[in-house]
């Protein structure tokens, strides 16, 4: 999703103020991810929306404009120990792409799938080359997202052999989007394949309710959605759910939460309208931050650090001012 109206709004001594706010509801217990550092440059990449890891200091993000992939590495400090701020390569322009918003690593196949939010498509591509090399066949319930709410989520499991994605709010036949008063439903669905050589087929869809937003809309923009999903070592689902809203002052927030599905019964096509699903996935929040203009869009899990494993978070600075790097520690 583009905000790209935002930061020309902002008064920026009130947003530095809101920059490192912690957020966490009341009666919550603490967060299990903690935070080592955040980097800030204007000089990143802009309108970064998805990122991914492949390995050793290697990551690949994606740009929601002109289908730009940009490989980076990210590497630890002698002294400090903490990540240093990503070294970008060249980037690689990913065949047809326009709007891309998720990317996710092929450990089976060393390639990347993207999704694109201009025609709610997620595709194969060759890193090196951008050549576009295959797409994921979607219910078709999905022709109903609504503009610029597609997918902005993507994630594959370690083992290569599932890839979660979800709609960033709610299709327009399932209900409405996020507001003060309730949150959106969302499918989360779950894709499976036997070997790297079979295509990827529906394994199940939840309905997954986002949180309402914290405040109300500003200038007309109010959003509380999915933006990122990421699968961790054991087979363990997160996801990134993005809000902006004006409470005091218009700002994003960033939440991770680890889901479960066990306890909620898998969905068919049917609109939500006509048949609400009974019991939606399972969230625990394990950690939340107000973020200012840093809009949060894309996570992943990197490698192991000392005490836990790293996870990064980008953010689609649209003006310049809201380019950064988060990095959190994760038990």
């Amino acid at each position: 999703m583009q905000f790209r109206a935002i930061s020309r709004c902002f008064a920026l001594a009130a947003i530095l103020a809101l920059g490192g706010c912690a957020l966490m509801p009341d009666g919550s217990h603490d967060p299990s991810f903690t935070e080592l550092r955040e980097i800030r440059k204007s000089d990143f990449p802009k309108y970064l929306s998805g990122i991914t890891y492949a390995g050793d200091n290697l990551y690949y993000a994606v740009a929601d404009r002109d289908g730009k992939m940009h490989p980076l590495l990210i590497r630890f400090g002698k002294d400090t120990h903490l990540p240093a701020k990503p070294r970008f390569r060249e980037s690689v322009t990913l065949e047809g792409a326009r709007d891309l918003e998720a990317i996710a690593w092929d450990p089976l196949k060393k390639t990347v799938w993207a999704a694109d939010e201009a025609d709610a498509s997620i595709r194969e591509f060759d890193p090196a080359t951008g050549r576009r090399l295959g797409n994921i066949d979607l219910p078709g319930v999905f022709r109903k997202c609504r503009p610029n709410l597609a997918f902005e989520s993507l994630a594959i499991s370690p083992d290569g052999l599932y890839l979660w994605t979800a709609n960033e709010e709610a299709l327009s036949c399932d209900g409405a989007t996020a507001n003060s008063d309730g949150g959106s439903l969302v499918r989360l669905c779950r894709f499976r394949r036997a070997t790297a050589n079979d295509p990827w087929k529906l394994d199940g869809m939840w309905a997954y309710e986002t949180d309402p937003t914290d405040g109300h809309a500003y200038k007309g923009l109010l959003a509380s959605g999915v933006s990122g999903l990421m699968v961790a070592p054991d087979g363990a689902l997160f996801a990134l759910e993005r809000e902006f809203s004006q409470t005091l002052l218009p700002a994003f927030r960033a939440r991770i939460y680890r889901l479960d599905v066990s306890n909620a019964a898998k969905v068919s096509e049917t609109p939500f309208c006509e048949k609400k699903p009974e019991h939606t996935v399972n969230k625990e929040l394990v950690f939340g931050k107000a973020t200012g203009i840093a809009m949060y869009e894309g996570c992943c899990f990197g490698p192991k650090i000392e005490g836990g494993r790293l996870v990064v978070l980008c953010s689609d600075g649209d003006d310049r001012v809201a380019h950064a790097f988060l990095y959190l520690s994760a038990p």
